[in-house]
This record gives C-alpha cells, sequence and structure tokens, in this order.
C-alpha cells in the first residue's frame, strides 16, 4: 500500500473524495434498498465466494452479500496469483475485504512480488420480484494498483439460476469493450489510468480510464445439496502482468464448480479458458451464532409471589452480593421509592443486570415500596437512574405481563448530577478469578508490502480494583508472548531511527512483559458527561499521563469527546519493558460517534496528532453482537508517509478487529475473550495511545442503544 501524495493539499482532497463517495453510497444504500431480502437469500442459499474473496462467480464478483456478521478466512491460486483474504460482513450492505494478492503461480513457490489491498462491497439495491440486486465495488480500493479495480454489478434470481452481469474499470475493464461512460460527467474520469507502479491507488483513480469492460456469467445450483456450477466471462486481459512479466494472457471464459460439504466451508475448482486451473478454499462463520455470554447464569433467585417485611439496606446489600449482584448506597427515599446503584459486571447486557437487581429489591424491599431506582454505574462511571414500577415487574415475572410492557412504564432519570460515590469492591477477593480479565490475543497481517503470513499470539491477563479512599481505580495487566515470526520485518524493512510501533518485533521478544499499570480516576459530572484522568503504563509500548472527556446524551445517537496524553515511549530492552526512552510526546484527538440506527452500525471519526506527530484523520465502522461479539473495521490517513520495500510510501494504516467473548463456554473464566486482528505490523504513522479505560466503550451500557436492543433479557 503506497502512496505518493505531493502535498498535504493533495491528501486532504483524495480523503474528501474518499468520504463523500463512500457516504453517499452508504446513505443511499439505506434509503433506497428495502430491508432483509438479499439477507435472507444469504441465508438459504450457499452463494459462495470469486477468486479475491467476495460472493461472485469463478473470477467475476456478483451483487450477493452475505448476512451481517459473516466472517470468511480464504486461500486461492490462479496463475500467476496466489490470494489470501480475510472478508467481514459489516452491515447488510457492506462488506469489506483485506486480501494479500501473491505473484507466485503455485502456493507452494516463494513469492516473487506481493499486492495488498484492501476491497469494499457495497449494495445500492436489494433483489425484488421484477428488480435485481445492484452493488458496486471497489478492489484495492486502499492498495496496490496492480490489483485495483472497480466494479457495477447486478445479479438475478431464476429458480436454480443466477444471473450476473456487471461494467468493470482498471483491472476489471482492461478488456475495453467500450468508452467510459463517466467521461460525460467529468473529463477527470477520462483521464489515462496507471494499472500498475509504485504508487497506491487512491480515490483519484477510481472508475477512471478511457475505456470500461463488460463481465457476466450464471450459476447453477444443483439437486446435489451444496453444489453448484458456475460460467464467467471476464474483461480481465491481463495487460499490467504481459508487460512486467510477459504473462500470457488466458481465454475470458471460466467454468467450474462450488462444493459446501458444510454451512462452514466451501471449496471451488475451475478451468479458465483450456490453459488454467483455479482453486480455492473459504472458510466462514457468523458472529451472531457463536455462544453468548450469557448463557450461564448462576445464583438466579426468582421474584416471590407475595411480598415480605422491610430489610435492612446494609443486609440486602449483603444478601444480594451472595447473588453476584452488586449494590450500594441503598436508601429508602421514602415509603414508596428504593434507590440503589448496581455495579455492572462485563460482558452481560445491563437490562439483563438490572432485571435481576430489581428483583433482589422487590424481594427485600418491603410491602409499602412500589417504585425502584436503580443507577448503572461502572467503575466510577454512572448513567441516568432506571426507575421501574414494582406492579408491573410482578406482572412480568408471573407472566401476566412482558418487557415491552415493563418498558412503557420505566422512567429514565438523564437530568440529575451525580455525587462522587463509587462502588466499593474492598470485599472483593484478591485470588478470585471472577475478578480478572483474561485474553487470548491473535495478530495477523495479509497486507504487508515486504512479508506475508505474518503474526503474533499472546495471552493476557490482569485485574482492576478500586484502592486509595475508594476514589481512584489502580489496575495492571501482565502480557505472556506466546509466539510470532517478527523478525521477517527487520529482513528488507529499515527500522526507524525513532521508532513509534516499528520496533514491535523486540517487544515481542520478551515472554514477560507488563502490558499495563496505572492508577485512574474516572467519575461521570451528569448522566451525559463523563470524565477519565490516567497515568502509569498505558498499554505495551506507552506510558504517561493523561485523560478523556466524554459527552454522550442518553436518546442520542450523536457523543463527542477529546483526549491528550503526555506519553513516553517504552524501551524493549529492559525489565518486563519498564524502562523508557529519553523522547516524550504529546498526542491528542477529537472523536465524534454517530449510531447508525439502520443497520446498527457506529460511525467513528477522530482526528488529530498522533504518536509521530502526524496529523491525521481515522474513520471506522462497529458493530456490537448482543452475544458480546464486537467487529471494526478501519482507515487511518495521515500527511507524513511510512517508506516500503519498493521505495514508494504510504499515508494510510488500515485492519479489521474481532472480539469474542469466552465466559459463555464450559470451564472458561467469566471475563475470558478472544481477539483477533488483521492490519499491517509496525506502522509508524497513523498510531494513537491504546488507553486502558476507554470512555465510549465504558459507558455502552448506559446508552439508550444498549438498553433498546437487549431491554428484552430484563425478566431473568
Amino acid at each position: 500500500m503506497r502512496c505518493c501524495f505531493s502535498t498535504l493539499r493533495q491528501d486532504v482532497r483524495h480523503l474528501g473524495l474518499l468520504l463523500c463517495f463512500i457516504c453517499a453510497l452508504f446513505l443511499s444504500s439505506g434509503s433506497i434498498a428495502p430491508a432483509c431480502a438479499s439477507e435472507s437469500q444469504s441465508d438459504s442459499v450457499p452463494y459462495s465466494s470469486m477468486l479475491t474473496g467476495p460472493l461472485g462467480l469463478n473470477t467475476i464478483p456478483s451483487a450477493r452479500m452475505d448476512s451481517v456478521g459473516t466472517v470468511k478466512l480464504g486461500l486461492s491460486n490462479l496463475d500467476p496469483y496466489v490470494h489470501g483474504y480475510l472478508g467481514i460482513q459489516l452491515a447488510a450492505p457492506l462488506y469489506v475485504n483485506i486480501r494479500q494478492s501473491s505473484e507466485m503461480s503455485s502456493i507452494t513457490d516463494n513469492p516473487d512480488r506481493l499486492y495488498p489491498g484492501v476491497d469494499i462491497k457495497l449494495r445500492l439495491l436489494t433483489e425484488s420480484h421484477y428488480r435485481p440486486a445492484l452493488v458496486v465495488g471497489l478492489q484495492s480500493a486502499i492498495g496496490h494498483k496492480r490489483m485495483g479495480g472497480e466494479y457495477i454489478a447486478l445479479s438475478k434470481r431464476y429458480k436454480d439460476f443466477d444471473f450476473t452481469a456487471g461494467l468493470g474499470w482498471g483491472r476489471y475493464g482492461t478488456a475495453a469493450h467500450f468508452n467510459n461512460p463517466f467521461k460525460g460527467i467529468a473529463k477527470h474520469f477520462g483521464k489515462a489510468r496507471d494499472l500498475d507502479g509504485e504508487i497506491s491507488a487512491d480515490p483519484s483513480d477510481w472508475f477512471t480510464g478511457e475505456s470500461i469492460g463488460i463481465f457476466g456469467g450464471v450459476e447453477y445450483f444443483t439437486p446435489v445439496k451444496g453444489l453448484s456450477l458456475k460460467a464467467d466471462y471476464g474483461a480481465d486481459r491481463y495487460e499490467a502482468e504481459q508487460t512486467a512479466i510477459n504473462f500470457k494472457t488466458p481465454a475470458p471464459w471460466a467454468v467450474g464448480a462450488n462444493y459446501q460439504p458444510v454451512p462452514w466451508a466451501s471449496l471451488s475448482l475451475a478451468a479458465q479458458g483450456r490453459e488454467k486451473l483455479m482453486g480455492r478454499l473459504t472458510l466462514k462463520s457468523n458472529m451472531k451464532d457463536w455462544r453468548a455470554q450469557h448463557t450461564q447464569l448462576k445464583n438466579i433467585v426468582p421474584l416471590r409471589p407475595f411480598r415480605t417485611d422491610l430489610t435492612v439496606p446494609e443486609e440486602m446489600e449483603l444478601s444480594a452480593q451472595r447473588e453476584n449482584i452488586m449494590l450500594q448506597h441503598t436508601q429508602h427515599v421514602d415509603m414508596h421509592d428504593v434507590q440503589t446503584r448496581l455495579s455492572l459486571e462485563r460482558y452481560k447486557s445491563a437490562p439483563r443486570q438490572i432485571g435481576r437487581a430489581a428483583v433482589h429489591i422487590a424481594n427485600h424491599g418491603g410491602p409499602m415500596v412500589e417504585r425502584l431506582n436503580i443507577i448503572p454505574s461502572r467503575l466510577g462511571l454512572q448513567g441516568p437512574a432506571i426507575s421501574l414500577l414494582r406492579k408491573d415487574l410482578e406482572k412480568a415475572a408471573h407472566h401476566q405481563g412482558s418487557p415491552e410492557e415493563l418498558w412503557q412504564s420505566a422512567a429514565f432519570d438523564t437530568r440529575s448530577k451525580h455525587p462522587l460515590r463509587r462502588i466499593d469492591r474492598s470485599r472483593q477477593q484478591l485470588f478470585d478469578l471472577k475478578t480478572y480479565d483474561f485474553t487470548l490475543e491473535n495478530q495477523i497481517s495479509l497486507a504487508e508490502e515486504d512479508s506475508t503470513g505474518l503474526y503474533r499470539s499472546a495471552f493476557l491477563f490482569g485485574k482492576h480494583a478500586t484502592s486509595f479512599l475508594g476514589i481512584v481505580d489502580i489496575g495492571a495487566t501482565m502480557r505472556i508472548n506466546l509466539g510470532n515470526n517478527l523478525e521477517r520485518l527487520t529482513q528488507i524493512r529499515p527500522r526507524s531511527a525513532r521508532p513509534v510501533r516499528s520496533d514491535v518485533d523486540l517487544f515481542a521478544q520478551r515472554t514477560i512483559a507488563i502490558e499495563n499499570a496505572y492508577a485512574a480516576f474516572t467519575h461521570s459530572l451528569r448522566p451525559d458527561l463523563h470524565l477519565a484522568l490516567i497515568g502509569g503504563y498505558l498499554e505495551e509500548m506507552y506510558g504517561g499521563i493523561g485523560g478523556e472527556i466524554l459527552y454522550r446524551p442518553f436518546g442520542s445517537r450523536l457523543a463527542v469527546g477529546a483526549e491528550l496524553w503526555q506519553a513516553n515511549k517504552r524501551s524493549p530492552f529492559t525489565n518486563l519493558n519498564l524502562g523508557y526512552f529519553s523522547n516524550y510526546v504529546t498526542t491528542g484527538h477529537v472523536s465524534a460517534w454517530y449510531d447508525l440506527p439502520r443497520h446498527d452500525l457506529t460511525l467513528r471519526a477522530k482526528a488529530g496528532r498522533y504518536l509521530n506527530e502526524d496529523i491525521g484523520l481515522t474513520l471506522a465502522l462497529e458493530k456490537d453482537f448482543k452475544n458480546g461479539a464486537r467487529l471494526e473495521g478501519y482507515v487511518t490517513i495521515s500527511d507524513q508517509a511510512d517508506f516500503d520495500l519498493f521505495g514508494g510510501t504510504t499515508h494510510n494504516d488500515n485492519g479489521i478487529r474481532l472480539s469474542m467473548p469466552l465466559g459463555g463456554y464450559k470451564h472458561m473464566p467469566q471475563n475470558a475473550k478472544a481477539t483477533l486482528s488483521a492490519a499491517p505490523f509496525g506502522r509508524d504513522i497513523g498510531q494513537s495511545i491504546r488507553s486502558p479505560l476507554p470512555l465510549y466503550a465504558l459507558t455502552e451500557p448506559f446508552s439508550y442503544d444498549h438498553i433498546v436492543r437487549h431491554w428484552g433479557e430484563v425478566l431473568p
């Protein structure tokens, strides 16, 4: 991924084109496309990947999309390339694919060149009875120009046949069937297009070129379960390969078969012309089907069918603790109202925990109490007070009502100011595994310019607890590095004289290290205004001091925040990486989050000064599932550049992150999770502090969106 922008003004202009294009298409997909026609088809019909990862035929893409949350990992081979890809269906109309294309005729060969890229596929129309599905796609939207190409594809199903046709630009249009129709919109689109070179593809290349190509094909789903036959005609004439390696272009047609023996795997074999064979293996899973964390809840006490005498608040809190419900500052506001603070556990929804707390209070609050006021809390942060009517809770618990009826009478106090009161954790046992966090961390890179198949794995465990006067929290995490092959980074790429993260291989060499160790003060000034001050070892590579403030109105889809850090680079040459280098850097950002209601996605934008003292912008799409799984795709554009193998530069950093809680599985600790990130290793540009206590994530259980999404779990 190489960029060579001549000025910062060009950076901003190209980035603006990227943002405008993606936002326009994404918003139009939400307004044009009816709900889930394509999704239901993806669940019932075994559509399969094309050569480079997205759903399609043999060598051409189709307008089909996977169901939301699908994660795919695949490997394919067609002379002269082997493609590895990791793809995610972030939303119904949006698919993102991280791809590594290696110039090699066989998977047993060593690659001559590597051509990484990030591919995007956006659905504009779903299929109806008369209308085909319509998508627009960008291959190497960010990546090497050799693989760069754009397309518009339509697909229509008729009985057991699925037909696809489309127009291609760049790599998909080198057949040059007719002139580029976009030239009539602006001269920019008719400019001559470089199909190769050491400068990365960027938005100024999209849909350009004097000519375009036509492609099409059909897939037949046979009576044999999981077996389909594919035939297609492409418009890729391998012009860059003819010039660079004297490659003999194969015939444009391809025929093959795809077999899906099990729902999570598909295999494909095809012939392109009479001389080339294509093979592909794709493994896939949907994150929404992964086991939910809260399936194993212990000590659930039902709501009593009768009302008991009043229990002293201190006794109520002690009995709640035995049910693993952390209540504090419980008091009777008057004879009819009880108010308490509830410390929320991680990886369980807030409504589920609020419901259990409400049942406990109703069982012990006495016969006169009618309103239960619960303030959800996490560390020193607090959300709006949630008031439930006891009679409605009793009806719903005894099958005379429902969570929906309970919602109608619920009230949320978003105006009150919160005093400096925190949940006391002094009763937690130091060696109680339930109070520790366990993370199995895996990092891979399919997008390095200078090496392929890079990986790193580690095991992290840590604890967070309240300390000094119940006001300052302390936390610490240990890292055990299990394995890596990052020594390849320095075999070709020179190490930076002032590394930000390009010395990741040195950090990975140490078996045991301190991941973080910090003291923090977190407080909610109001239910919608939160503050965090943190100092110490902040993350694996940096320590320092800083803070964050977040304004997140309850009921609003927009949140804004700011962070500022005085950071110092940690030394990988000292015991447990506890030492520091002498250079300090000031870094800070302003951020905004917006929940996209139709697709249940969060769009995040962050702009500011990064750790390399570069200025830039990060855009990310984040999706949380009810079972606790989480997906994120991001891209960062910087005004500075990293050098790569081929003498070019890159101004961007991008990747995909996955997270899955494991606490619902047998013999797993409650706060266990596994993470996977696919992103380039050792980038120095576009890097920011990885705060151990990010406010937006900490306040998610207080948000209106979270409470609405999980409200059905309010009854134990």
